[in-house]
């Protein structure tokens, strides 16, 4: 596994590999790279591959948008234990984390229960993720009975002023760059009591690393796992290896999107008609000394 998300991959890989080994009849493990764009040609070779009969991936859902359909057509079970995207779809597609939409609706929650009022959500310009989540969430928190408002990241310093009105939390959706940290620190000076919450796209080591205590205290992330990505993985294949037993390409991929209360490390789930968890428990981060923490609170 290689690239910016290579460890991520590597997590996932542990985790399939130590549900292997608990296995009795355990099946061949093929690990390929998806890493500069290898993706549907990975799909390609296991789709023509007779004996195989699980795909484990993949993990961005870029990827999974282009090697679902061909991974379906071949009859071939995918099982994608991170990919949110909810365009994502195919007759074979497993899903195992919450989407996007879901996420909102996890957010919005959270916000009620923050008692914020009102909140402002800033999006970034990505047509493909920080608008239409952006979206999600506006609806998702209006739908609640909160005030919110959206608009796009300001593009000067000092222009949020302006713009938080009464807002008790400001949610940025999107990707963080490298005005993150300022907006941060303009955000929380303008109210030390705002919330400062983001996106999983904003939950990195290095902003929050870079928080000044004040506005770290005021920072929650949101993402779609609530666990190490290694317990994906070692669900991803659990499910594959219970649903082996049914026999050829087709039972297999039947038997699986037929899950109905699993028990699992991640906790219990069905899958919906279209492949996805009906579990929409969402992770939530918070930065203690520096360091990204899961909230219990």
């Amino acid at each position: 596994m290689s690239g910016p998300q290579g460890s991520a991959g590597r997590e996932l890989l542990r985790g399939a590999e130590l549900a292997l080994e608990r296995s009795a009849a355990a099946p061949e493990l093929v690990v390929l790279d998806s890493f500069g764009q290898r993706a549907v040609a990975n799909a390609g070779r296991a789709a023509a591959d007779p004996e195989a009969l699980a795909y484990l991936g993949d993990f961005h859902s870029a990827d999974v948008l282009e090697t679902a359909p061909l991974l379906g057509d071949a009859g071939l079970l995918a099982v994608a234990p991170v990919a949110t995207f909810v365009g994502l779809g195919g007759p074979t597609l497993v899903r195992l984390s919450p989407d996007d939409r879901m996420g909102a609706t996890a957010i919005a929650d959270w916000l009620v229960e923050a008692g914020a009022g009102e909140a402002l959500i800033v999006h970034d310009h990505d047509e493909g993720y920080g608008v239409p989540v952006g979206e999600m969430c506006l609806s998702a928190v209006l739908e609640r009975g909160l005030t919110a408002r959206a608009r796009p990241v300001w593009d000067c310093a000092g222009e949020a002023a302006a713009d938080l009105g009464d807002a008790g939390a400001v949610l940025y959706v999107g990707v963080a760059g490298s005005g993150a940290v300022d907006l941060w620190h303009e955000l929380h000076a303008l109210d030390p009591q705002l919330w400062l919450l983001g996106s999983e796209g904003v939950a990195e080591a290095w902003l929050a690393e870079a928080l000044e205590p004040g506005a770290a205290e005021r920072s929650r992330f949101f993402v779609a796992q609530r666990a190490p990505f290694g317990f994906y993985g070692y669900e991803a294949m659990e499910l594959i290896l219970d649903a082996l037993p049914a026999g050829d390409r087709d039972a297999v991929a039947a038997a699986a999107r037929e899950t109905s209360d699993r028990d699992s490390v991640l906790g219990r789930y069905s899958l919906d008609s279209a492949g996805l968890t009906t579990n929409p428990a969402y992770g939530r981060l918070a930065v203690v000394d520096g360091q990204l923490v899961w909230d219990r609170g």
